[in-house]
């Protein structure tokens, strides 16, 4: 009987190293003092993070399942960009009068950078006919 993912407290240590410094990223940039960005800054940073983890599934599915590529999606997706991206804060915001159109926006703009992300590290697909050889078919086992 296969058994599903088992606690660790090493992959613990990584999503809360993880978790800080993407944590302190997306506080440091709620503290720029730029005309506008106090609006913008949760979608921004939300868009950018399901981007960057959009890639970071593509790469992990790229290079399979195993001790690395685990350990790296605990460090960046579950902790870095978990701390860094905060869909909390964006519901309180659209809650208490963020317009309607910039929510429903950062949605549709979330989603789709996290599809650009993972089509962009995507294996390239095998031009069509690759690996055939000019050999015609038998048609019998060979």
């Amino acid at each position: 009987m296969a058994s599903g993912p088992s606690f660790s407290w090493s992959h613990l240590g990584l999503v809360i190293g993880g978790g800080v410094l993407g944590t302190a990223a997306r506080a440091g940039l709620l503290l720029i003092d730029a005309p506008g960005w106090q609006q913008v800054s949760v979608p921004v940073i939300n868009v950018v993070g399901g981007f960057l983890l959009g890639l970071l599934t593509g790469l992990v599915a790229r290079h399979g399942d195993g001790r690395r590529t685990r350990a790296a999606r605990q460090f960046f997706g579950t902790g870095v960009l978990g701390g860094f991206t905060t869909y909390s804060t964006f519901a309180v915001q659209a809650v208490h009068g963020a317009e309607l159109w910039l929510t429903l926006a950062t949605v549709v703009v979330g989603v789709a950078a996290a599809w650009i992300g993972l089509v962009a590290v995507r294996e390239p697909a095998a031009p069509a006919g690759a690996g055939d050889d000019d050999r015609p078919e038998t048609g019998g086992d060979a």
